[in-house]
């Protein structure tokens, strides 16, 4: 008798999850039209092509804020190491050498955690810069160009990581 009652038990040809009835359309897990037109099934792919090239994308900017990290944090570190060989001073070699230190944490971190990760870096970048400004405010124009690619790339990451993690809730 329980032979018959899991033969009767129809699962999604997609996801393979045993569906509530054989009768009902759409797979209860996965939303396929199992039961349904050719046409609810083409548009079921249809949008299943578009949300994966959507996170393809999401997924190549994550990547390009977190090489935006590394990056950030060798060009810190080089530049600490010329300020300490033109001016002799460790105060700055050492600060440079912690954000650097900072910035690599943030960019492996940027694997397991992208949105927390590159949250910290773009603020810890604009934190730096801010009190940069205050101490010499040339520095707010000096590379500002740099400062916006750095700012938009990581904010792009940002983006992109929350609506990879509001696709996932």
């Amino acid at each position: 008798m329980e032979e018959n009652t899991i033969s009767a038990e129809k699962a999604c040809s997609f996801c393979k999850e045993v569906m509530e009835s054989p009768e009902s359309i759409f797979c209860n897990h996965c939303g396929h039209p199992e039961n349904g037109t050719d046409q609810q099934r083409a548009q079921y792919f249809a949008k299943r092509a578009i949300q994966k090239n959507k996170n393809i994308d999401a997924k190549s900017k994550i990547k390009s804020a977190r090489n935006t990290l590394f990056i950030l944090a060798g060009v810190i570190a080089i530049f600490g190491f010329v300020g300490y060989n033109s001016h002799g001073q460790v105060l700055i070699l050492g600060i440079d050498l912690f954000l650097s230190i900072i910035y690599l944490t943030l960019g492996f971190w940027s694997e397991k955690k992208p949105m927390m990760a590159l949250l910290m870096g773009l603020l810890l970048y604009i934190t730096t810069f801010s009190i940069l400004a205050l101490v010499e405010p040339m520095t707010l124009v000096r590379g500002i160009i740099w400062k916006i690619l750095i700012i938009s790339y990581l904010g792009k990451g940002l983006y992109s990581a929350s609506s990879i993690k509001n696709q996932v809730n």
